[in-house]
């Protein structure tokens, strides 16, 4: 009997359809697939059972152009495209991916189509988060990504860069992000390794930075966070992003910092920067070194205002030792003279040198904070002692009488009054040293008169009740509060 024959599959002896099988097996694995379902084992023919059957026709195979192209006899069988002498290259690179490492080109692309063509599965990013999870639902994508182009940074065959990656990490991500430049040189920068602070596919936090604001910079910058963790006084960008002040990338700038120290802080402290800019006494502090950094930390500190220690111990690393002032005057060592007094003026036994002195510039002399006669002779008005006022008791020198307002009379009389209080007064530095001195009352041994080369002596001795002066300016004055001492006209005492 004669075999039907189906025009859309044909139907072969046994020994025939095995053949037809390894035939088209060998023809997908030249044109660089494997079929999607491997061939089934031929099972073994069986003897015809009948004369009939042994003298059946056999059914004649397809024509040839009908059968897909024959692996040449050369090509080994389990070859693919990556190792059939077409895109060996492949499996020479020092990264290959996956499926064509396993010669399974048909995981990504379809079977071959006229022009020995072989089109992708899927479009666009499908082809590979088909296998390879890139999106979780994070606020922000890589735009290369969400655009389905994944093969921007990625080569889908084989590279010589891990990931896949196309050349250096550096180098790809430069073709779309400008270089940054400058003499300082963020370390991963430098080392291009942008994905040290980034993730390359999607993140919760712009730029695609791995954490938000600060803590990104903690993931290196470990002591600095152990460090703020115990401040009590924290700058404001530290807590919001440290690009405030810092390039990630690289600056011109000591420290990556965006400018001039000085310029970047005064940048945001407006207040100060129009202090700085309007004193006519400046601070040399704010000009060497270091500048605002000579006395604030930058990140954060245990005192008030970000001070490095306490205001008195910072001002003592400059005014431990003689200074040069910016207009060529004397600054005397101000912190060896309260080492070693007795007697310290308040503001400084507290260690607020803040309270007298206008620490980023001022208009009065010495960086005060008010004005302050710099004269020994200086005619009487309040406003001329704004600065002592601030804190004592002005009446102090303008009642002539007074059994309270100061121990500096002889009986009721205010010597203060008399000092002070006239045409021809002495301004309160002609008795008293403003920081520290060995005698009570912060009495002087001897100030310059006049500001001049002379220093007048003093002669200051206080009794339980009073006491006396012996001074360069006048003759020696005895006073006592409870047992007042009546001079005579030539100054003798009558009593």
């Amino acid at each position: 009997m004669a075999a039907s024959l189906d025009t859309n599959d044909v139907k072969l002896p046994t020994t025939q359809n095995a053949a037809r099988r390894a035939m088209l097996c060998a023809a997908l694995a030249l044109c660089g697939c494997r079929s999607e379902e491997p061939p089934k084992p031929a099972r073994p023919s069986r003897a015809p059972t009948s004369a009939t059957a042994r003298h059946q026709p056999a059914v004649p195979p397809r024509p040839p152009a009908t059968l897909p192209r024959m692996r040449p006899t050369s090509v080994e069988p389990g070859t693919s495209c990556a190792s059939a002498g077409c895109h060996d290259s492949y499996t020479a690179a020092a990264y290959v991916h996956a499926p064509v490492a396993a010669q399974s080109c048909d995981v990504c692309h379809a079977p071959e189509q006229p022009g020995h063509k072989f089109p992708l599965k899927r479009t666009d990013n499908d082809t590979c988060t088909y296998c390879h999870v890139v999106f979780t639902g994070k606020a922000h994508q890589h735009q290369p990504v969400f655009s389905g182009k994944c093969t921007v940074c990625h080569d889908p065959h084989a590279a010589d860069h891990k990931f896949l990656f196309r050349e250096t990490i550096a180098a790809r991500c430069a073709t779309c992000h400008p270089l940054s430049t400058g003499q300082y040189i963020h370390e991963p920068y430098g080392a291009g390794a942008c994905s040290v602070c980034h993730t390359p596919h999607e993140a919760d936090n712009p730029q695609l930075t791995i954490a938000s604001g600060a803590e990104n910079c903690y993931r290196c910058h470990v002591a600095m966070k152990t460090r703020l963790a115990a401040a009590t006084s924290r700058h404001a960008p530290v807590d919001s992003s440290c690009r405030e002040c810092h390039e990630p990338h690289a600056s011109s700038h000591p420290l990556m910092l965006r400018t001039d120290r000085k310029a970047l802080c005064l940048s945001c402290h407006e207040q100060i920067a129009a202090t700085v800019r309007t004193a006519t006494e400046q601070h040399g502090a704010l000009f060497v070194q270091h500048g605002c950094e000579n006395c604030h930390d930058a990140h954060g500190s245990g005192e008030p205002a970000l001070m490095r220690a306490r205001v008195d111990e910072v001002c003592a690393q400059c005014h431990a030792e003689p200074q040069k002032g910016y207009d060529g005057r004397d600054i005397k060592a101000v912190s060896a003279q309260v080492q070693r007094s007795r007697f310290l003026h308040g503001p400084v036994r507290e260690g607020q040198c803040q309270e007298c002195h206008q620490v980023h510039g001022s208009s009065n002399a010495r960086l005060l904070a008010q004005y302050f006669p710099a004269t020994f002779y200086q005619k009487f008005d309040v406003t001329n002692y704004a600065m002592c006022f601030s804190c004592h008791e002005k009446a102090m020198v303008m009642e002539a009488q007074t059994t309270t307002l100061t121990g500096f009379r002889n009986g009721e009389h205010n010597l203060h009054f008399i000092h002070v209080n006239a045409e021809k007064g002495r301004s309160c530095r002609a008795c008293h040293e403003m920081h520290a001195s060995d005698q009570p009352k912060h009495m002087a041994e001897a100030t310059p008169f006049e500001g001049g080369g002379w220093a007048v002596p003093v002669g200051f001795r206080k009794t339980d009740t009073g006491g006396s002066c012996a001074p360069g300016c006048h003759m020696p004055y005895t006073y006592d509060r409870e047992n007042p001492v009546v001079y005579g006209a030539t100054g003798e005492v009558q009593r």
